[in-house]
């Protein structure tokens, strides 16, 4: 049922939806109607990536796998490997928000600048975190994505059906037709063209400083653990010798108060046998 819905044009959805509530309330699966009516509506970002999941574009698994190799150049400290596919990120990030647009003006839905940023963000969660990429082949989301590349992506409420997974992509959907572009100003295109140039070998470049960035971040991260892990055998071990010390304290106390005690005696005992000396002597003078 979800996948049929998910699989509609937006401005299907909603009547769409009823229809599913009302026929399931018809059979007496109240359950089964409840559960449909809380499907959300996809905001138009998550229906074009929907989209873009279901159509089996070779753009976004080109992406999505980048994204399983920078995790693993990550965890493996690789700085080349890296950079290598950071260079290529911008290109295949660029490709597969470009592939959801024309999905979506293929079937008469156009993405305003919002809707596309969100795409974008999106596809850029999906790259570095492999749930969000799991949740993006899913083809059930119902709003848009975001990640930094180093801690989890929030998911909570973002998958009509957790669990859920793409069925058998259907053809891609055909363009429209008969459309012809607007000739405009030879001039400015190619001023256009050379300004797209220059901000995709920016973009490049920036990529290549994240890598650099993410690879400084997983050592630092790595180094950071090593030293949690020393300082918590440290402190450990000095809890075990501030309990042995209080133990030794104890003792010597002990100790201590056991000599005083014994010395007392001994000097008890020493003046007893001096008196027992002085008496003796003075007996022995006497019999004399």
């Amino acid at each position: 049922m979800a996948v049929e819905l998910y699989s509609l044009l937006p401005s299907e959805f909603v009547a769409a939806r009823g229809a599913r509530v009302k026929e399931a309330k018809g059979s007496g699966d109240a359950g089964l109607a409840a559960l449909i009516g809380r499907l959300p509506k996809p905001s138009a970002a998550a229906w074009a990536v929907n989209m873009l999941a279901r159509s089996g574009a070779a753009e976004l698994e080109e992406l999505l796998r980048l994204g399983a190799a920078l995790r693993n150049a990550q965890t493996d400290l690789d700085p080349a490997r890296l950079r290598e596919l950071g260079q290529q990120r911008p290109h295949l990030l660029a490709a597969a928000v470009g592939k959801a647009d024309e999905i979506a003006a293929g079937l008469g839905v156009r993405l305003g600048s919002t809707a596309t940023s969100e795409v974008t963000g999106t596809l850029r969660a999906a790259l570095g975190d492999m749930d969000a990429a799991a949740a993006v082949r899913s083809g059930l989301l119902v709003r848009a994505l975001s990640g930094d590349g180093v801690d989890a992506v929030d998911l909570s409420g973002a998958v009509a059906v957790e669990g859920g997974a793409v069925p058998a992509a259907p053809a891609a959907p055909r363009l429209k037709t008969g459309v012809k572009a607007d000739d405009g100003d030879a001039g400015a295109r190619e001023s256009l063209r050379a300004k797209a140039e220059d901000a995709e070998r920016a973009a490049g470049q920036a990529e290549a400083d994240l890598a650099e960035a993410e690879l400084a971040l997983a050592e630092a991260t790595h180094r950071r653990r090593e030293l949690q892990a020393a300082l918590k055998e440290t402190r450990e071990r000095l809890a075990s010798l501030e309990e042995a010390l209080a133990t030794a304290e104890q003792d010597a106390r002990r100790a201590s108060r056991t000599a005083e005690s014994a010395e007392k005696l001994a000097a008890q005992k020493r003046r007893i046998a001096g008196q027992a000396r002085r008496w003796l002597e003075r007996y022995s003078g006497a019999g004399g």
